[in-house]
């Protein structure tokens, strides 16, 4: 079995790197750098990032038709050769409202809001919805990143650091409760329902080979939970996976991310005396992370800028 894998590794290396011989080696994603003019990445579940002169913008465009938003990311101190630090702002405003008030497949009315589905039936039971109200969701975050490993003027790896604080603003209606969901959701959401988040991330970024980079991120978050809800609002999450370079303009992620929180998991176990005793803990959970990323442009971002690039064309 071990056999036939590494045949199968070595025919995909095979396939592969005779394709790529003259693309540019494949750069890191998630760091504070800052794509040029006219480039840019869509995934089927990353986000679309465009750059512009002197910023990027990021978004969802499915997520955008329902829920608005948009982030803008702003270097705050470039590099002024391989191997420096890198500072980017990012400034993000979403009105969320529309998609809790929408069906599936665009919205989540029913779903991550099961209440709204009891009063939508029963008139009468429309006190039970606990849909949030209108409301803007802003947030702020910081990224730096620092190139390591390096060969040469080249960075093969990138060391990346970020906080990142948000919430909801009502403009009318109420904050739902937290939403009983996986954790994913939970975290990525909890804004959307008027409750406040901030995360802090620490991340790696490596590159084996021209067309291979591995990564490994570990990750804290605090959501805020009401005042008589007994569960902990703290999350923590790791992720590793592998970007495989698989075109000029194509790679393929790959890689899973654990979770650990709270959810007041309840385990039974029978003593000897033959008494159940029940004990309540945190819970696990381990979500695949696969994509396919297309990028365009001046070879996407600056992190891994090359000795043939001179520091006057960076964007």
């Amino acid at each position: 079995m071990m056999r036939s894998h590494v045949v199968v590794w070595a025919l995909l290396a095979a396939t592969l790197t005779p394709g790529l011989a003259g693309a540019d080696p494949l750069l890191p994603r998630e760091t504070a750098d800052v794509r040029g003019a006219d480039s840019g990445s869509v995934g089927l579940f990353n986000p679309l990032r465009l750059g512009f002169s002197h910023a990027e913008i990021e978004l969802h465009p499915v997520a955008a038709l329902v829920a608005p938003h948009a982030d803008l990311r702003m270097p705050l101190l470039r590099a002024q050769q391989p191997g420096d630090w890198r500072t980017t702002a990012i400034l993000g405003l979403a009105l969320p409202s529309p998609a809790w008030r929408m069906e599936k497949p665009f919205g989540f009315a029913g779903d991550l809001v099961p209440s709204c589905k009891v009063a939508d039936i029963d008139p009468k039971l429309a006190s039970w919805c606990d849909r949030p109200g209108w409301m803007l969701s802003p947030k702020f975050g910081v990224q730096v990143s620092k190139g390591l490993a390096m060969n040469g003027a080249v960075e093969r790896g990138v060391l990346t650091l970020a906080g990142e604080v948000a919430t909801g603003w009502l403009l009318s209606g109420k904050a739902a409760r937290p939403l009983d969901a996986w954790a994913p959701a939970a975290v990525q959401f909890a804004p959307y329902i008027g409750r406040f988040r901030a995360q802090a991330r620490a991340a790696y970024d490596h590159a084996v080979t021209d067309w291979l980079r591995l990564r490994a991120e570990v990750a804290g978050y605090y959501v805020e939970r009401p005042a008589d809800d007994p569960l902990s609002p703290w999350y923590a999450s790791v992720h590793v996976g592998a970007d495989v370079q698989t075109s000029e303009h194509t790679r393929i992620a790959l890689g899973a991310i654990y979770w650990n929180y709270d959810k007041h998991q309840r385990t039974v176990a029978v003593g000897a005396d033959g008494y159940a005793t029940a004990t309540y803990g945190r819970s696990h959970e381990v979500w695949p992370a696969v994509d396919l990323v297309w990028q365009w442009g001046s070879s996407a971002p600056l992190a891994a800028r090359r000795a043939d690039v001179p520091a006057s064309e960076s964007p």
